[in-house]
């Protein structure tokens, strides 16, 4: 095929599609698989741009027009974020055989390949396995299965990045399990840098570049005060994310400087990083302690961040539900709240971050439902007035794990739901006590 057809057969949908008002009827069956069939279009042409891109880097196109690959590809139209990705994909397709034949039927996106890749890539440089390696070769058939089964390219990423912990734990030497070495540039402070130059009409712009501890501080200690604020009115919150995240930051200088200064009446500024910790956990790649925000860490950090740490032991049952901790305050809070956390993780209708819910009892207080782990779950705000008034129904299960019972008019069946973090890679019926 040559250059020529492929800008026809560009043109031509352009053609067709680009002169509809609409590209298919007002049928939701035949909207759905436009979308299943654009996406698969678009899923065969990312892979033959990136196809393309490892051809011409082959045959040194950009060196003889006196460009570098991506400028070449910026220069035809292409972002420079997807070049780059580009550039990635038509390399690693060259040496990973799965995430070749993936690409070339368009079953993943470049999005989900190209987080393969970078997985991949990862685990062999710090483990040192050569990329033809059987270990490499059955880890680039996990991450691509992760793909498949519907995670999203960032998890997958993280994911690699618990492999490569664990990995490297086992190939170090225990009497020298210190070594600078081995520290991943994610966790290497000495790597840190800030800096800022002020625009032309007065505004501070800065960058930043943190190791996944310090990441995780500034993080939990924006993200509490980056949570919607209904308006004088009770109308949702009209700042964007944006804003929001910018605002917090202010009031973080503020504490910040009040707490430094010689006559503050405050202790030393203190952020809450949660580590979780698994204890004789064995598996290959998910028992790395993890962050919160940032994800797994090696053991070193860990240790680290135990310092000066406050310990909570949260024992979990065969299904994964913290044991139960009775306490006969109102309100969650506590060793009942970080229980509950553990085990929803997000809000459990819409996924909304931990930090943005409070604990929702499954029963109410008035009528005699008790501060327990088996009568609460996490929701956010929003989500708490669809539940009260939009008709949703929360149920304990018998696997001791919230469900969610929507109302007839979203599901006339009304059919059980799993909380949000246990809606993905589900391969057993999703049935509710």
């Amino acid at each position: 095929m040559s250059g020529g057809t492929l800008a026809d057969i560009a043109n031509a949908l352009a053609d067709d599609f680009g002169c509809r008002e609409t590209i298919v009827e007002d049928v939701d069956d035949d909207i759905v698989g436009a979308i299943r069939g654009a996406v698969a279009l678009r899923a065969v042409a990312d892979d033959v741009l990136a196809r393309l891109t490892a051809q011409a880097e082959r045959v040194g196109v950009a060196k003889r027009i006196g460009m570098s690959l991506r400028e070449l590809l910026c220069v035809n139209g292409v972002a420079p974020a997807v070049a780059s990705r580009l550039i990635r994909l038509g390399r690693a397709a060259q040496v990973l055989s799965r995430l070749a034949r993936h690409g070339r039927d368009g079953s993943l996106s470049a999005e989900h390949l190209d987080a393969v890749a970078r997985g991949v890539e990862h685990v062999a440089h710090r483990t040192g396995e050569p990329v033809d390696s059987p270990a490499i070769d059955q880890l680039e058939g996990s991450l691509i299965g992760r793909a498949v089964a519907g995670m999203a390219p960032a998890e997958i990423v993280e994911h690699a990045r618990a492999v490569a912990i664990e990995r490297t734990a086992q190939q170090d030497d225990p009497g020298n399990d210190e070594a600078p070495d081995r520290l991943p540039s994610a966790e290497d402070s000495t790597m840190n840098e800030l800096g800022w130059n002020q625009t032309g009409d007065g505004r501070l712009r800065g960058m930043f570049d943190l190791d996944a501890l310090t990441g995780e501080r500034l993080i939990t200690a924006l993200d509490t005060a980056s949570r919607p604020r209904p308006e004088p009115d009770g109308s949702d919150d009209l700042r964007p994310i944006g804003r929001r995240r910018a605002d917090a930051f202010a009031q973080l200088l503020e504490c910040g400087v009040r707490g430094l200064a010689p006559d503050a009446l405050s202790a030393p500024p203190r952020t809450e990083v949660i580590v979780t910790v698994p204890l004789g956990a064995e598996g290959a790649g998910g028992d790395a302690a993890r962050l919160q925000w940032m994800g797994p860490i090696t053991d070193r950090t860990a240790r680290l961040a135990a310092c000066d740490a406050g310990v909570t032991s949260v024992g979990l049952d065969i299904n994964g539900v913290p044991l139960d901790m009775s306490v006969t305050k109102r309100l969650f809070t506590g060793a009942v709240r970080k229980a509950v956390h553990v085990r929803d993780q997000c809000c459990v209708k819409c996924g909304g971050p931990a930090s943005w819910t409070d604990v929702h009892h499954i029963k109410r207080h008035a009528d005699g439902g008790a501060t327990t782990l088996d009568n609460g779950c996490l929701l956010c705000r929003t989500c708490h007035t669809a539940v009260h008034h939009a008709g949703w129904d929360i149920v304990m299960g018998s696997d001791r794990h919230p469900w969610l019972i929507p109302p007839a008019n979203v599901d006339p069946r009304r059919r059980a739901l799993p909380a949000y973090n246990r809606r993905t890679m589900r391969l057993d019926d999703s049935v509710a006590a």
